[in-house]
């Protein structure tokens, strides 16, 4: 674990559940000076995707205990996100600018909390993200496996744990599994529709990923 850039003081972000048909879309934004960047680093803080729930889990609340000021989360439940979806493609645009929205938030909250100019933030494809934030005075980098950095791993860990809160508290309203990623999402999604009807769905599931037909099929 290292850092890609040569500055002093950043905001790195990442986002977790992007890829996941249930649950939200969570961008987390860490902020990391010298000081923490070393007990990051002592901590053993690396990509969240390379690291077990459980020590996600650990890492975070280490995280939130010792440095709540340097975070920063945003999210879109999925009933919000689809109508933010449904409103963004009438206008010929997609999920990328959901994304792109969530990460702005986050850095621009942070920059002025923390009073950094600099965000690093794992590259994704929305043209428009960098013109979005330097016109407010932030100098941003699209870096590819931006994991890399600490304060993007950091960053990483942190959005991986809320979306897991996320989608075990949509588990629990709903009192079915709901599983993370590609395995058994389309039987999983079956039996909610069974239970909770068709207009439920919206409310724990991303509902434009193909995932959908399969489910209402």
């Amino acid at each position: 674990m290292t850092q890609i850039h040569e500055w002093k003081r950043w905001i790195g972000t990442d986002e977790s559940g992007k890829g996941d048909y249930f649950g939200p879309l969570v961008v987390a934004g860490v902020y990391v000076d010298a000081n923490c960047r070393d007990n990051f680093l002592d901590m053993g803080i690396t990509d969240g995707k390379d690291v077990s729930n459980s020590r996600i889990r650990k890492l975070a609340d280490w995280m939130w205990k010792h440095y709540e000021q340097h975070i920063e989360v945003a999210q879109e439940m999925p009933d919000k996100y689809n109508t933010r979806y449904d409103e963004l493609k009438k206008r010929g645009e997609n999920s990328s600018r959901i994304l792109a929205e969530l990460h702005i938030k986050v850095i621009q909250t942070l920059a002025k909390r923390m009073d950094v100019k600099h965000a690093l933030v794992d590259k994704f494809p929305y043209n428009n993200l960098t013109q979005l934030l330097t016109q407010r005075d932030i100098t941003i980098k699209l870096e590819t496996k931006a994991e890399r950095d600490v304060a993007v791993a950091a960053a990483s860990i942190i959005a991986r744990d809320r979306f897991l809160t996320g989608i075990e508290t949509l588990s629990n309203r709903y009192e079915l599994r709901l599983p993370r990623g590609a395995y058994q999402v389309i039987d999983a999604g079956k039996e909610f529709v069974r239970i909770n009807g068709e207009e439920s769905l919206q409310n724990v599931a991303k509902l434009h990923f193909r995932t959908t037909k399969s489910v209402m099929s």
